[in-house]
Parts: C-alpha cells; structure tokens; sequence
C-alpha cells in the first residue's frame, strides 16, 4: 500500500463515523494549461500545500481545479488566455472520489471549434453548469482581497458562486436570468413598444428572479447562523443581501404574491428605464453589505488585515456549512493566504484546516508557512517536482 492509499484509507474511516459523503480529488492531468504544456499529480485526502518560487505555476494549478465548477475560475478570464502560450486549446482531466465512487471529469478549450469549454464526466458530456452536482470548490485568493471595497458586481459574484455549490440550479438560474436582463435592456434601448415581447420576458424574469433571491438569502440565513454559534480566532462577519426587490422579498409572506408585486414594478418602470436602457430592479442590483461583528462596522471601513480576516470567517463558514447541509466535503482552494497571517491565525487557520478534515490545496512560497500542519499533510515543491514530502503522525 503506497503513502497516499495509507492516508485516505485512514480518512475515509474517519469520514465515514462522521456520518458525512467523502469527497477529494484522487488526480489531476493538465495539458496546454497556463505554464503547463502538460502536468500530473496524484494527491491525498488531506491539507496538500504546493510551494515553490512565484511563477512557478502554484496558482496555475488551483485554477484547474477551480474550472470544475461553472464560470471561469478563480482569476475569471477569457478562456483563449487560459491556453498554453496562445495555442487555442487545453485540457484539465481530473479523477474524483465520492463517496468511494470514482468519477472521471474532463474540462477542455479547443477555439478552432468553439468559444466555450466542453466539461464531460464519466465519458458523458454535461453542461458546466451541473458540475456542482458533483463537486464543492470554495476558493480564497488574493484578488479577492479587495472584494469589500470594490464595486457591488464582485460581491455578487461571490456569493452567487457560493450559492451554487449549495444549490446546483443557482448557476442555470443566474445565467438564465442575466441573458432576459440583457434582452429587456435590449428592448428598451431600441425603443420597441412590443407589449406582448416585453410581458414574456418580464415573467421569465420574475420566475427566476425570484429563485435567485430566495436561494442567496438561504445560504446567508446558514452562513450567519454557523459564523455566531461557532467560536473561532477569526472575526464574526454578519451578513445581509440588501435590494429594493430583496426588501419586497421579505416582507412578502406570499410567494405568489411577491410575484405579482415584482412583475408590476418591472411593468412601471418600463418607461423610467427606457431612459438609460437598464433595468434598475432585480436581484441583479443587489448588494452584499458585511458587517464587522464585535466593532460594528462595515466590512470596507475595517483595516486591510482585518478584511482578510473576515473573509477567512466566511470561507471557513462556507465549508463547515456545506458539509452539513449538503452531507459532502468540500474542497478548499487556498492560494497564498498563509503568507499574509501574523502566527497566530496561522496556527488559527491552520486547526480551523484541519477539523474540517476535508481535502484543502494551498499555495505558498515558503515550507514553513506550512508548519502548524503537523499531521496528515502532504507538501508538493514544484520547483523540483519529485521533492514530495508527507507528514502523517
């Protein structure tokens, strides 16, 4: 029995008694991916830290992972940029366990034959957009430093991408409902009076606007209950999805009601909106306010540490979440975060890591901001790719 089988043999026991579907990613083949023109690894079921200089790739591999679920990743670009220098096509092929199953998921770009990635699993072909069907990614990196301090879209984007992997329609929802947002708009801006036209798509709107309303404010409903009944050396982020339509939303007790009063108000606004070709109401306008608990603060008035800090607790919160509600371990995605801790939340991060005991891949330039791990983890140096170095206690 090799190292790896000895350690997720372990872990899947431990799992297992905890009641909950073991998830991980047993392998991964990458060809004209970034830097890559090809790369394959196997990994445990455990805290995996990839070090080595900056270029080297660390994040490179990250983001393959992070394309096994809808959308773009974790950098969010073209997908021709993503190509081994511009060659037009890639491929990431990944072997996954669930639940002792073993899934074969493909991910590939070829732009001679089209602009977007074709995802199979299993052999089959699938639209991306049930990859979280299969698979939780939640990812922290450093251009998500900002988020609190940049525009709404961003924070919407963020917890779009972490109601997603709650709820597998979110991401068709999403999409759906942005493509009848950009027709609306489209209307409005050529001036077409077209009643009938315009009926249809504001219904289609209300229906999936109103699901992506509903399922953003259940996942911030699960996320603010673990955040305050979980202690942890992190900060208490308090959160709340705040919108004209979200406001209707809950102080609707009618379902069917808030419908009717949503499709009114699309109705009325045709002519305001027609002004500026946009629809100025839906879930599209929202904005994710965060909340520094004890100092009862705004999230974008909080030191740059402590924005770091705070997003740390809704990661942390996201994972311990969709472990419990959707019986699955997620899979952590965190690119050089370490980097940027004093010791302590080191340490922090680190027992906050390991009790999740979920499979977690992080960056970093330095072995040793590794340390606090001192069990079951596994340290891949790309600047030697054969230098792999387990520490199992």
């Amino acid at each position: 029995m090799s190292e790896l089988q000895g350690i997720n043999n372990k872990l899947e026991k431990t799992n297992a008694n905890q009641g909950y579907v073991n998830n991980y990613i047993l392998s991964l083949k990458l060809s004209n991916f970034r830097n890559y023109q090809s790369y394959k690894a196997e990994f445990p079921n455990c805290p995996i830290a990839l070090i080595g200089k900056n270029g080297v790739g660390k994040t490179n591999i990250l983001e393959a992972i992070s394309l096994m679920q809808p959308g773009r990743g974790i950098r969010s670009v073209s997908l021709e940029d993503i190509a081994y220098k511009n060659c037009g096509n890639f491929g990431i092929h990944i072997n996954l366990i669930k639940d002792a199953e073993k899934h074969e998921i493909g991910s590939s770009l070829n732009i001679n034959h089209s602009k977007t990635r074709k995802v199979k699993i299993d052999g089959k072909f699938i639209s991306p957009l049930t990859l979280t069907e299969y698979l939780g990614v939640i990812s922290l990196t450093p251009l998500m430093d900002k988020l609190f301090i940049e525009g709404a879209s961003n924070r919407r984007k963020f917890i779009d991408k972490i109601t997603w992997i709650f709820f597998s329609t979110h991401a068709k929802n999403i999409k759906l409902y942005e493509k009848l947002i950009r027709e609306r708009n489209n209307l409005l801006k050529d001036n077409i009076l077209d009643k009938t036209w315009f009926d249809n798509i504001e219904k289609q709107i209300v229906k999936y606007g109103s699901n992506i309303i509903s399922d953003r404010l259940k996942v911030i409903k699960l996320l603010n209950n673990e955040i305050n009944t979980n202690s942890s050396n992190f900060p208490k982020a308090d959160m709340v999805v705040k919108g004209e339509i979200e406001s209707k939303f809950n102080n609707s007790s009618d379902l069917d009601l808030f419908k009717d009063s949503f499709l009114r108000d699309l109705f009325d606004t045709r002519s305001k909106d027609s002004f500026r070709g946009i629809t100025s109401i839906g879930p599209h306008r929202a904005e994710l306010e965060v909340r520094y608990q004890e100092k009862e603060i705004l999230a974008n008035l909080c030191s740059t540490g402590e924005q770091k800090s705070l997003l740390i607790s809704i990661i942390l919160a996201v994972a311990k979440c969709y472990k419990n509600y959707c019986n699955l371990s997620p899979i952590l995605l965190l690119d050089e975060v370490f980097a940027h801790l004093d010791n302590n939340k080191k340490e922090s991060l680190s027992e906050e890591i390991k009790n999740l005991n979920v499979q977690a891949f992080m960056s970093g330039t330095e072995e040793s901001d590794f340390m606090t791990f001192n069990e079951n983890s596994y340290i891949i140096n790309l600047d030697n790719s054969n230098n792999r170095r387990i520490h199992e206690h």
